[in-house]
């Protein structure tokens, strides 16, 4: 049965990233590191699949370099789904960007 998990918290991004624009190219490079194929940016999020899961990291400005940034995930199974969401938290959360 198909499954869907997301994760949402406020970050602010570093004097050191110019913009969120800097912060998605990132993003893409680092989903690619981890095995995601079809990786791409649009003005809402970066996206990419893996596991028989669709992944989207989406960002919205709350105010000054504050965003909130959602990581949502739908698969094949809801094991793959929320393993996928974990690992790109854990990912995310470790980026020197932000």
């Amino acid at each position: 049965m198909a499954a869907l998990f997301w994760h949402g918290e406020g970050r602010t991004l570093s004097e050191a990233t110019t913009n969120i624009g800097e912060l998605k190219r990132v993003i893409e490079h680092s989903l690619g590191q981890k095995g995601f194929a079809n990786v791409r940016i649009n003005n809402l999020e970066v996206a990419g699949s893996k596991n028989e899961s669709w992944l989207s990291i989406a960002h919205f400005h709350i105010a000054d370099r504050r965003f909130w940034e959602v990581v949502m995930c739908s698969g094949a199974t809801s094991d793959k789904a929320k393993a996928t969401v974990d690992e790109v938290v854990a990912m995310l959360r470790g980026l020197r960007f932000l």
